[in-house]
């Protein structure tokens, strides 16, 4: 699929970056294994090692899915079959593109599916975390396929058709801009439609809990629409809690396990530092600097097709941009782990102005040993890979 001197350039980069993230995670697993000494953090350090392990997997997964597709050739052998040319009818090259989407996205999803098993075999299910079965996550593996089929396919039939009008730079802009408007229906679509295909959710009833988040968001000029309570404990022991939705208005969810752990008052805190995160305009900075470099990454990738896939149709050069530009952007993790740090500082502070600074810390502490948390990392691994600062930075700031 490409020409062999891009090949041999994209390989030795993400290899490069396999060497990079491996030195972080092996750093971490060296780390954390120095605490095995002591009973009460063996089983946090397990934990901990063996996420490291995934972690580095996930990068390698993504160079497995660039051998399969890409540098084995099989979008265009997949391509190939449907007989697409010049000559073709618009009707019928779309409804081939259509198609090509649909195979490529239900095999790479059983592909990816490998990693999740291994995820919850080795990972979840051994360090007690998890409390699937393997029947649920049979269930849950169809429910992602099934649902990454059709979302695939409407995102084809949305995002692609400009490339079937050509493949210049106004067409690659073009469908960059679906792609963006997509993304954004997407982030609607998953508490809306998706998630409730996994999870159950519930109101939560009328009481003390209740009125305290209800008089948190009044206090802290926000609206609630709904306060809803997720059925997690049939996964996972692992505590959580999210705002969900767009504009002004949103729901909160807290997991079932979450109220089980904490008090009122750490409950308060906590949905406090979640809302600081929208207050602090935290999501509109990091999704727009997001779009902002997927949207460039897309169309510069789309107009370097013919130097490195000249024979290549230009959605098969699309469906690659999903699989390859994730791979190659591994040097901007720090990045983004860094932004998002910052971040969780920042929610913390509005959280200890807006609630009980006390409580905060008892939350924090209780889902660290629930959650089964690392108080430290290595400095490598946590410049890479730590969306949150570790435990113990984070108490120390808010105890001072």
């Amino acid at each position: 699929m490409l020409e062999p001197l891009s090949l041999v350039v994209v390989t030795c980069w993400l290899l490069a970056g396999l060497i990079v993230q491996g030195r972080a995670c092996t750093d971490q697993w060296q780390h954390l294994s120095a605490q095995c000494d002591e009973p009460a953090e063996a089983r946090r350090a397990r934990y901990g090692r063996r996420r490291a392990i995934f972690q580095w997997l996930s990068a390698f997964e993504q160079f497995v899915r660039f051998g399969v597709w890409i540098a084995a050739g099989l979008l265009v052998a997949i391509h190939a079959p449907l007989g697409v040319s010049p000559n073709t009818g618009a009707a019928s090259a779309a409804a081939a593109v259509l198609v090509f989407v649909l195979v490529f996205a239900v095999l790479d999803a059983i592909l990816c599916e490998v990693l999740i098993f291994a995820r919850w075999r080795w990972v979840e299910r051994a360090c007690g975390v998890s409390t699937m079965t393997l029947r649920d996550l049979a269930g849950d593996a169809l429910r992602r396929v099934a649902t990454r089929a059709l979302i695939s396919v409407a995102a084809g039939s949305w995002i692609l058709w400009p490339l079937l009008l050509g493949s210049t730079g106004v067409h690659w802009a073009m469908s960059g801009v679906l792609l963006l408007i997509g993304a954004g229906a997407l982030y609607w679509a998953r508490p809306q439609l998706i998630e409730p295909l996994f999870h159950h959710f519930a109101a939560l009833p009328p009481g003390e809990l209740r009125d305290r988040l209800e008089a948190m968001m009044r206090r802290c000029g926000g609206e609630i629409d709904n306060v809803l309570v997720m059925d997690s404990s049939r996964r996972s022991r692992l505590a959580n809690a999210h705002f969900a939705g767009l504009g002004r208005r949103k729901r909160v969810v807290l997991s079932d396990t979450l109220i089980e752990r904490l008090s009122p008052a750490e409950l308060e805190a906590v949905m406090a530092h979640e809302l600081g995160h929208f207050r602090c305009g935290h999501l509109r900075r990091y999704y727009g600097v997001q779009a902002a470099l997927l949207f460039a990454g897309y169309v510069i990738f789309g107009l370097l097709q013919g130097a490195a896939a000249p024979t290549v149709a230009p959605v098969i050069w699309a469906v690659a941009a999903y699989v390859l530009l994730p791979a190659l952007a591994w040097p901007l993790q720090p990045v983004f782990a860094r932004m998002r740090r910052q971040f969780e500082y920042e929610a913390d502070a509005f959280s200890a102005a807006h609630a009980e600074r006390a409580a905060l810390v008892s939350a924090l502490e209780n889902l660290l040993s629930n959650n089964l948390g690392n108080a430290t990392m290595a400095p490598a691994y946590a410049r890479r890979y730590a969306t949150h600062p570790p435990s113990d930075a984070r108490l120390a700031r808010l105890q001072t």
